[in-house]
């Protein structure tokens, strides 16, 4: 069974996926400052807001991240941005997703 997503930043792009995790209407993710840097990474294999959660889990424990938010689109290429103080690489990335159960994609 997927987890709740009580805090999850996230954005559904496609109506198919797990019911449970769908984001509810009228959440609004934290602004983000304007200094932050925002990099971008296409994410496979993320049906649901649970599966979106573990990836911004894995993120936020690399240095400089202070913010994930992800463009959800379950059985398709997810599109993952990371905020931060730094942009990130995707050789720094890629490992940290993997090990989160999903692949990096070049989408």
């Amino acid at each position: 069974m997927c987890g709740t997503t009580d805090d999850l930043r996230l954005t559904e792009k496609n109506s198919v996926g797990c019911a449970c995790c769908a984001p509810q209407s009228g959440v609004q993710a934290d602004p983000v400052p304007a200094e932050a840097v925002t990099t971008e990474f296409a994410v496979e294999g993320l049906s649901c807001g649970s599966c979106a959660s573990r990836v911004a889990d894995a993120l936020t424990t690399l240095d400089g991240v202070s913010d994930v938010r992800t463009d959800l689109v379950p059985g398709g290429t997810s599109t993952v941005h990371v905020m931060g103080s730094r942009a990130l690489s995707d050789a720094e990335v890629a490992p940290v997703i993997q090990d989160a159960g999903y692949s990096l994609t070049t989408a």
